[in-house]
């Protein structure tokens, strides 16, 4: 399980600092092959195989196996599922939508030669690298704690007179800042008696003063809800240049050119069970989120395959670290009512930040042997070190993310990925197909990561085939907080969420 995390974004940073945080960078970083449905019905362990668009994303030198140009599409459906457990509530969330998983053409030349160089290969494939769909339900009830309050305590230190400048520059939480714009906090002085001369520290409209136990307290139960929704992906576009010398030596080189785009919608409401419990008559308060994140990457990478003995390939592969120009975009808008008619609606300002990053280099190795041209066996390891990432500003000045970059260096892991497939095929027209994929925690503290998939294939005739796979990447469990911590004195509630992302793609390839 990982450690907790708040998922509210907002409330951990600063305005100034809302680019990508540590874990938002290792979403980027991370690659979960997609492919066609060949490819994923077997693991994506292609490091040693060819004669798939798929695996052309894994390993460059498959396009030098081909002898023929080839076309192919795959479309499907990708599926995210949440089980919430929240305040002794449960909720389960699923969240499904169309996708294109890979699609590509290749040109095959045949040189003529005998030995040396018999074929060369020019291609483009499309290729989806990481999908962020995935949806998320949590409410339940609690007298102990508000967001509000965790609002409030934050801005501890800091002068009333500054919150009325109103300004979202200064490094004040947003939130709490439209919190404050929209009357749901106040100074502590308001209280009068021994709080008439403190300054900066300040009360939340879900607190009540009890001056029997001369103490701060929530004022009643509050019903709270959070919904959560993501989407986009990493796309990748790869222009390959691949050569065959003499049925021995395949090799490849991607140039590839990278797409990111992730879009968070989040919503938090907390609401009075009974307003007259509360002081100031506080009846709810809701905050909308919207962070999307776009930009491109680069990086290079190139591979080879060898058949040194009749039936075994053995294939490996080097991409260069990813240098990523990136733009987060967000804002927040907050409601608020109160049990004497009164209710406000307040908008932050559209935030901007342009930054770079720099995903580390990977390295992997395969082998895959066919045996009595029935079937095959593949496996793969892929070595990436997420300790390596790197946040930077727009002019690449590192000096911004020192404590993210010291973050990763500390916390990042080296992570093995193995992947496994496998391959019969019954008779001329049909095959059956299994893989496997194991990716070591990038993180400490977290969990591994699993995924399964199974497929089968048809050959239409000596051009076409028609392929069909499903994969899922096995469910992990995270902890979360909606807030953060802000008193010794009481615990912010600890939710568990265990999601999962399934897939069934299908491929039309067409070779000419």
């Amino acid at each position: 399980m990982k450690k907790i995390i708040t998922l509210f974004l907002s409330l951990t940073t600063a305005a100034c600092l809302f680019a990508q945080t540590a874990e938002d960078a290792l979403n980027i970083a991370q690659e979960y092959y997609e492919g066609t449905a060949r490819s994923m019905a077997m693991g994506n362990a292609f490091t040693a195989l060819g004669g798939d668009l798929g695996g052309l994303a894994i390993n460059p030198a498959s396009s030098g196996v081909y002898r023929c140009s080839q076309f192919s599409f795959t479309p499907g459906f990708t599926t995210s599922r949440s089980a919430v457990n929240y305040l002794g509530k449960a909720d389960d969330a699923r969240k499904t939508g169309f996708t294109v998983s890979n699609f590509g053409a290749l040109l095959s030349f045949d040189t003529g030669n005998y030995s040396g160089l018999l074929n060369y290969s020019f291609g483009f494939v499309y290729n989806k690298k990481n999908s962020f769909r995935s949806a998320m339900n949590a409410y339940g009830s609690t007298d102990n704690t508000s967001m509000l309050s965790s609002l409030a305590a934050g801005l501890e230190g800091i002068d009333a007179s500054v919150l009325d400048e109103n300004n979202f520059n200064l490094g004040i939480s947003w939130p709490a800042q439209l919190a404050w714009n929209a009357y749901a906090l106040a100074p502590l002085s308001v209280l009068g008696g021994k709080y008439a001369d403190v300054e900066d520290s300040y009360l939340a409209s879900t607190e009540n003063y009890d001056e029997i136990a001369d103490e701060l307290q929530i004022g009643g139960m509050l019903n709270q809800r959070f919904n959560r929704r993501t989407y986009g992906g990493n796309e990748e576009f790869s222009l390959n240049f691949g050569g065959n010398v003499s049925d021995f030596l395949y090799f490849g080189v991607n140039l590839n050119m990278l797409a990111v785009s992730n879009t968070v919608e989040e919503y938090y409401e907390e609401k009075a069970g009974n307003p007259s419990d509360f002081q100031d008559g506080f009846v709810s308060m809701d905050n909308s989120y919207w962070l999307r994140t776009t930009g491109s990457g680069v990086n290079l990478k190139v591979g080879a395959i060898l058949t040194p003995v009749a039936g075994l390939r053995l294939g490996a592969t080097v991409t260069t670290p990813t240098v990523y120009a990136l733009v987060d975009e967000w804002d927040y808008t907050m409601n608020t009512s109160f049990n004497n008619g009164n209710s406000y609606t307040e908008y932050s300002p559209t935030g901007r930040y342009d930054y770079r990053m720099t995903a580390p280099m990977r390295f992997s190795v395969g082998a895959a042997y066919t045996f009595l041209d029935r079937g095959l066996l593949s496996v793969d390891y892929e070595r990436v070190n997420y300790a390596r990432t790197r946040l930077s500003g727009e002019n690449g000045a590192p000096a911004v993310f020192t404590d993210e970059n010291a973050y990763m260096s500390q916390n990042f892991l080296g992570s093995n990925i193995v992947r496994a497939g496998a391959e019969i095929k019954l008779g001329q027209s049909i095959a059956l197909r299994g893989g496997y994929q194991y990716y070591s925690p990038a993180v400490k503290g977290y969990a591994a990561r699993q995924a399964y998939s199974a497929g089968i294939g048809f050959n239409l005739g000596q051009a076409t085939t028609l392929d069909f796979a499903w994969t899922k990447l096995a469910a992990v469990s995270d902890s979360f907080q909606l807030y953060d911590d802000y008193s010794s004195a009481v615990s912010v509630p600890v939710g568990t969420n265990t999601h999962s992302l399934s897939k069934v793609v299908c491929t039309l390839a067409v070779k000419f």
